[in-house]
C-alpha cells in the first residue's frame, strides 16, 4: 500500500493525452445497450477517472568509467480500467458483446425473477461476468503510465461457470459478513449502523439474488459481488487479478458504459435515487468499467535503488 504524507498532486500532460491516444484507437460514440472493446475507448480518456498525479521520486545508480552517479525519475500514481464488470439477467444477454459467447450454456437455467420492466420488483436476480479490458491494457504500454496487471479479454469470473456457489452461496456462509450487518454494505456512509440503513446492498454473501427495490441499484450491488470474488476469493470459480500490495491497490471506482454511457468515475452507494432512474435498463443489461490503483517509478537508466513517497 503507498504511504500517503504530503499533498501534492500533478494532472496528466497534454503529452500524456497524446501518448494515449497513440496507444489506443479511437471509436465511434458508445451505444446505449450493447458495446464491444472499441466502445470502451471512448470512456477511457476520463481526467477524473485516471486521476493522474506524481507522487514521489525513484533512484536509479548509473555507473561508468569515470565513476557512478545517480539518477532520479517520477514515481507515479493513477487508475486503469482493468475490468469490464457486467450484470444481466440471462446467460448470454451479456451488454458487453465480446462476453455473450463465454455465458452460452444450455444447461444453465437464467435466475430472472420476473419480465418487463424489473425497476419496482423487490427480489432481484443477475449473473455477472468480470472481463480482462483490453483498453487497459494498451494504455499501459505507455512508459508515462504503470503496467496493467490484467490479460485482454480473461473471463476472471463468469457467474454462470460458477452456477452453484453463485445460486447458493454455501462457501459464503463461512464469512462474517454474511451474517454482520453493516460490516461490507455499498454505501457511502462511513459509520457501520448508518451505513446498514443506508445500504444498496451487502456484498456478502456474493450470490445473484439481492432483496432490492431499485434495478440499478440491485445491478450495482452484483457486479460488485462479481469483483468481490476476485479480490477475496474463496471457494469460488475464478481467475487470479494479478495484484498485489506493491503493484495496484484493491479499490477503484466504477464508470458506467451501459445503458448509459459516462465520461466520470464514482463509487457505488452515492447516487440519489433520482439520479438513477434514467439508467434503468428495459432488458436488465448493464456494463461498467472497474478503475484500479496503481503505483509504479517510470523507468529510468542503470540499476534501480528505491523510491521516496511524498503522496497525491
Amino acid at each position: 500500500m503507498i504511504a500517503m504524507i504530503v499533498k501534492q498532486s500533478t494532472r496528466p500532460t497534454t503529452a500524456l493525452v497524446f501518448l494515449l491516444t497513440v496507444a489506443i484507437t479511437m471509436h465511434n460514440t458508445v451505444s446505449a445497450k450493447t458495446f464491444n472493446a472499441g466502445d470502451l475507448t471512448n470512456t477511457a480518456f476520463s481526467e477524473d477517472c485516471i486521476d493522474y498525479c506524481v507522487d514521489g521520486a525513484c533512484f536509479w545508480l548509473v555507473c561508468g568509467f569515470w565513476g557512478c552517479k545517480v539518477k532520479v525519475t517520477p514515481h507515479i500514481n493513477h487508475n486503469l480500467p482493468d475490468f469490464v464488470v457486467s450484470s444481466y439477467d440471462e446467460p448470454g444477454e451479456n451488454a458487453f458483446l465480446e462476453a455473450q459467447s463465454l455465458d452460452l450454456m444450455p444447461e444453465i437455467q437464467g435466475g430472472s425473477l420476473s419480465s418487463g420492466k424489473r425497476a419496482n420488483s423487490s427480489i432481484k436476480f443477475k449473473e455477472t461476468s468480470v472481463i480482462g479490458n483490453p483498453v487497459a491494457h494498451a494504455m499501459s504500454k505507455s512508459k508515462y503510465l504503470c503496467d496493467s496487471k490484467i490479460n485482454p479479454y480473461m473471463p476472471y469470473y463468469l457467474s454462470t461457470l460458477d452456477e452453484k456457489m453463485w445460486r447458493s452461496g454455501l462457501t459464503d456462509m463461512l464469512y462474517p459478513s454474511t451474517w454482520v450487518p453493516g460490516m461490507n454494505e455499498v454505501s457511502s456512509n462511513e459509520n457501520q449502523t448508518s451505513r446498514f440503513l443506508e445500504s444498496w446492498g451487502s456484498l456478502y454473501p456474493r450470490i445473484g439474488f439481492l432483496n432490492q427495490d431499485n434495478e440499478v441499484k440491485a445491478a450495482s450491488v452484483i457486479a460488485a459481488r462479481g469483483l468481490e470474488v476476485l479480490n477475496t476469493g474463496g471457494a469460488r470459480i475464478y481467475q487470479n487479478p494479478g495484484c498485489v500490495s506493491n503493484d495496484c491497490m484493491r479499490d477503484g471506482k466504477w464508470q458506467l458504459v451501459s445503458p448509459v454511457s459516462e465520461n466520470s468515475c464514482s463509487f457505488f452507494g452515492i447516487e440519489s435515487v433520482e439520479t438513477l432512474q434514467h439508467k434503468v435498463d428495459d432488458e436488465g443489461q448493464y456494463g461498467w468499467t472497474a478503475w484500479r490503483n496503481y503505483g509504479c517509478c517510470i523507468p529510468g537508466p542503470g540499476h534501480f535503488i528505491g523510491s521516496t513517497i511524498f503522496g497525491c
